[in-house]
């Protein structure tokens, strides 16, 4: 269990960066596109073209992200659906039988 919520909040991280990454990539670009007067000098060129490159992975690592957010949406559903069809569902979260809370019968 420990291990899953390492692996989500990585998730997260990673997805926070990515934004970050297509943010500043996509600035970075429109700011030389503004400043610079020689959109052929090799120094230019160079620049847009890491630019472009963070924004891309920027992109690419948030598609990654909202691909495992969709992936464990699919788990927790099919697992929901398991428990329903185990009768588990009114027991509780993965309840075994007899440890859900049943109050005492009255004298």
């Amino acid at each position: 269990m420990s291990n899953k919520v390492v692996d989500d909040v990585k998730t997260g991280l990673k997805g926070i960066r990515g934004a970050g990454d297509a943010l500043r990539g996509n600035l970075m670009q429109a700011a030389d596109q503004a400043f610079d007067n020689n959109q052929n000098h090799p120094t230019t060129q160079a620049s847009e073209l890491k630019n472009q490159t963070i924004a891309e992975k920027g992109k690419k690592d948030i598609q990654a992200v909202d691909d495992r957010l969709a992936r464990h949406e699919q788990e927790r559903e099919a697992r929901k659906q398991d428990q329903a069809a185990a009768g588990l569902a009114g027991n509780g979260a993965g309840a075994r039988k007899g440890t859900g809370h049943h109050p005492l019968p009255l004298q």
